[in-house]
């Protein structure tokens, strides 16, 4: 079975996961981030309705008492009054829609996401055959019913606040200004209906948007076995890295501090490491020419180390004795006299 015919059945893993954030794709929470913003605006109506009504109360006085002046006149003030109330009511509005929807998108998307990868031109969406697959998808059908559902929902609850008041709508015409206040009452009561309505949309298609995702995110058995390959490494170089590890566990430490015996000669060192019961042969622990053997030299005393001054002994072993290896044979008469002088042995 081919992959292209297999069935997406497995959740997706971390690493796809973490793939597809760093190509910018993650779960759309638009209608959650437009919710939040449109609760942070209807909020700041609630709290400031208020101190809005009176300054709006306050400007329509105005405007009334301009009615005697000049026409010239009376337009310009009036045109000030009113432009200056409508900044101070938008603008503090705007800001906490701006920074609401700044907020629910970093606390949706959890965190920042950028990437360029979103805004390339890609030939398979110019596909009109996968366009209609788009149009027949589970995502498009849900986004339809969640489309309806909001406008039956928010269309029923304006029309409930509307029947409400529809007298003072009728009569707000021979009230003027004095039924001011009971408008803006009722318009806190289709705020927060409003608020609700809109959070918990948001939250819903918050929840919608993200199973949307994991579904479209789902793997084929073939692609969960390739990226478990891909993160494990080949079966055949695992075994040998494990191979090498197990031989390296199984070599002797080396260094300085764990030889017994220094054989020192003409800007050589040898460090011997001998423990009756641990190995059967002397082992070289460590070696060193020129300046490093003089270091060694100067470190084997500070250990207080036995050494044995044997030019020709030290040479030998440097050349026919590898590091961490057991001494040959041929050396095994010279290295135990240098063990019982020692007295090791």
């Amino acid at each position: 079975m081919s992959e292209t015919s297999e069935e997406k059945k497995l959740p997706p893993t971390p690493k796809k996961l973490s793939d597809a954030r760093n190509k910018g794709q993650i779960a759309r929470n638009a209608d959650f981030v437009s919710a939040v913003s449109a609760c942070a605006g209807l909020g700041y109506l609630w709290l400031e309705a208020s101190l809005i009504q009176d300054k709006w109360h306050e400007g329509l006085l105005l405007v009334d008492k301009l009615q005697d002046q000049p026409f010239d006149t009376a337009v310009k003030q009036a045109l000030g009054v009113l432009t200056e109330l409508t900044i101070a009511t938008v603008g503090p509005l705007l800001g906490a829609i701006v920074a609401a929807a700044a907020l629910a998108g970093f606390l949706a998307n959890r965190g920042l996401v950028f990437s360029l990868e979103t805004i390339k031109p890609k030939l398979e969406n110019m596909n009109p055959i996968n366009g209609l697959k788009r149009i027949a998808s589970l995502r498009s059908l849900i986004e339809l019913g969640k489309t309806l559902f909001k406008v039956f929902a928010l269309g029923a609850s304006f029309l409930l606040v509307v029947i409400g008041m529809w007298k003072t709508l009728v009569y707000l015409p021979a009230c003027g200004v004095g039924c001011l206040s009971f408008v803006f009452t009722e318009l806190k009561l289709l705020i927060g209906i409003a608020a609700g309505a809109f959070l918990i949309g948001g939250l819903i298609d918050l929840l919608i948007q993200r199973w949307l995702f994991l579904h479209d995110m789902r793997m084929t058995e073939t692609e969960a076995k390739r990226e478990s390959k891909e993160q494990q490494g080949n079966p055949e170089l695992k075994r040998e890295h494990r191979r090498l590890g197990q031989e390296a566990a199984s070599e002797p430490p080396l260094g300085l501090h764990r030889a017994t015996l220094i054989l020192s000669g003409r800007e050589m060192l040898v460090g011997l490491r001998y423990v009756r019961g641990e190995t059967g042969v002397p082992v070289l622990v460590c070696r060193g020419r020129g300046e490093a053997a003089s270091r060694l030299l100067d470190e084997a005393r500070a250990l207080r180390l036995n050494i044995i001054d044997d030019h020709v002994l030290a040479r030998r072993l440097i050349r026919n004795t590898k590091l961490g290896g057991f001494v040959p044979a041929q050396h095994f008469e010279a290295v135990a006299r240098a063990l019982f002088a020692a007295g090791q042995v």
